[in-house]
């Protein structure tokens, strides 16, 4: 009998991660690496992935 695989992550992130890859995001846009525009939206995007 084959093995089920494991099941994807469906919840999405969990806060610490959210919050540490917003302060990486942010640390590129203070050093104009991101747009304004660009880091709102994967803030956005970030965000609706909470758990």
């Amino acid at each position: 009998m084959v093995a089920a695989a494991a099941p994807a992550q469906v919840l999405g992130m969990k806060p610490e991660e959210v919050m540490a890859t917003l302060e990486k995001l942010g640390d590129l846009k203070a050093k104009g690496i991101l747009t304004q525009e660009e880091f709102d939206a994967k803030k956005a995007e970030l965000l609706k992935k909470l758990v």
